[in-house]
């Protein structure tokens, strides 16, 4: 029961519950050579924003398998040696703006990266959890 309860915890923690910008983050990854598809995403969170909350910026950390573009050859050949697939840990920042109908997606392999860009797109705004929303 209690790994239920925990298992349970740990899916709602990880949920962003916005459909939108998980496939934006998908395309980002996918474009920029990681299967974006089957990443995993970690603590989905609103970390600023702007009244009346037309504009915000959400942080995330995600896993993502790199692309190594042997899924493009349409021959396979048996002979050739499986090499282990490889996963980055990235940490990212997304900016979605409704009034504009935008959404910029940044991720980075290093997550002083991303508190430096955290910086510069929420000077003005509202940050959340009391300073804590990188954390």
């Amino acid at each position: 029961m209690f790994a239920f309860l925990r298992d349970l915890r740990q899916r709602w923690s990880n949920w962003s519950g916005d459909h939108e910008m998980e496939n934006a983050i998908r395309r980002h990854l996918s474009d920029n050579g990681y299967f974006g598809g089957t990443a995993k995403f970690r603590a989905v969170r609103l970390a600023a924003v702007q009244r009346p909350g037309w504009l915000q910026v959400f942080r995330f950390d995600v896993t993502a398998r790199v692309a190594d573009g042997r899924h493009d050859s349409a021959v396979e050949t048996d002979d050739s040696p499986e090499t282990p697939a490889t996963y980055h840990d990235l940490f990212g920042l997304v900016r979605e703006d409704h009034r504009h109908n935008r959404t910029e997606v940044r991720v980075f392999r290093s997550s002083d990266q991303r508190a430096e860009l955290f910086g510069r797109w929420s000077d003005g705004l509202l940050q959340l959890r009391g300073g804590r929303a990188m954390q």
